[in-house]
């Protein structure tokens, strides 16, 4: 069956679901406020239009690929209302369960289902993300067969709405405290002699439990110098400061959630925000921990 898709925000994640969506014969339109990315889904084959709320008004089903909560929240409150009664948006985006909650009540009012659906996996691995979900089980019984023959691997529902944002903040809170130790020893790697390439190539193949996909992304990229963005350090900064406004509306202790979010805001604090996340060696390199 073919669909009417939406996309909201054609960036790094969102340029990737409109081309895999069209490629498998769907009707995708896509908007992003910037420019650049507007050219580039436009080069790889999507359908890009000017106004977002040109996008929403034809479509079926809408993603919403946004950097921020802020973004959704204006989206919630904006264009997404032009959409028609039945439609279903799928928020891929990595943002608070209260603002999630938030547009599925706004969006309910007219008749629009909201879910939200952020994505476990690196930009490169559209096709086979995880989506971890949180929403009426019918409306994600509804996407999951458009969602799994296109951009994932796997559609998982947690429960309600916001749910799925719990499940992806902490996820990024792992991402960043993994990208916080590996920075650490390979710095002290360095300081105690040792070539951090060496290092890197000793460990990543050696079957030591300590080994994971992202060091073995990251661990090279930081022997190397390699700060290109493959996520950038301010999306993660921004995730973790989630993970710490998650723990403290819980009430949890998270002494680990506090101290990544220091060492990222010393490595933003030197400007690299917009760098790759492994960019957070700086803040070790330059001192700017004491």
């Amino acid at each position: 069956m073919t669909e009417h898709v939406g996309v909201l925000g054609l960036g790094a994640m969102g340029g990737r679901v409109a081309e895999k969506v069209a490629a498998a014969g769907h009707d995708v339109v896509g908007f992003d406020p910037a420019p650049q990315a507007r050219s580039r889904a436009a080069a790889a084959g999507t359908s890009v239009v000017d106004d977002a709320a040109a996008v929403v008004a034809g479509a079926d089903v809408i993603v919403v690929s946004v950097p921020k909560p802020e973004h959704v929240a204006e989206l919630a409150g904006g264009a997404l209302l032009c959409g028609r009664p039945g439609t279903v948006v799928v928020d891929i985006s990595t943002i608070d369960p209260a603002t999630a909650r938030e547009a599925a009540a706004g969006l309910a009012r007219q008749e629009i289902c909201y879910l939200d659906a952020p994505v476990l996996g690196r930009p490169a691995g559209c096709g086979s993300w995880t989506l971890v979900t949180g929403g009426p089980q019918d409306q994600v019984a509804r996407v999951a067969p458009l969602l799994e023959s296109t951009i994932a691997g796997r559609v998982v529902r947690i429960g309600d709405v916001g749910a799925g944002s719990v499940v992806k903040i902490l996820n990024n809170l792992m991402f960043g405290a993994i990208n916080a130790v590996t920075a650490e020893a390979i710095h002290l790697c360095s300081r105690a002699g040792i070539d951090p390439a060496v290092f890197v190539d000793a460990v990543v193949d050696s079957g030591a439990a300590t080994v994971s996909n992202l060091f073995r992304d990251i661990g090279p990229r930081i022997a190397e110098g390699n700060h290109a963005p493959v996520f950038a350090l301010d999306l993660l900064a921004k995730d973790n400061r989630l993970a710490a406004d998650l723990a403290s509306g819980a009430g949890a202790i998270a002494p680990l959630t506090e101290l990544i979010g220091r060492i990222n805001d010393a490595a933003l604090a030197l400007g690299h925000g917009a760098d790759d996340t492994s960019a957070v060696i700086h803040a070790y390199d330059e001192q700017a921990l004491r």
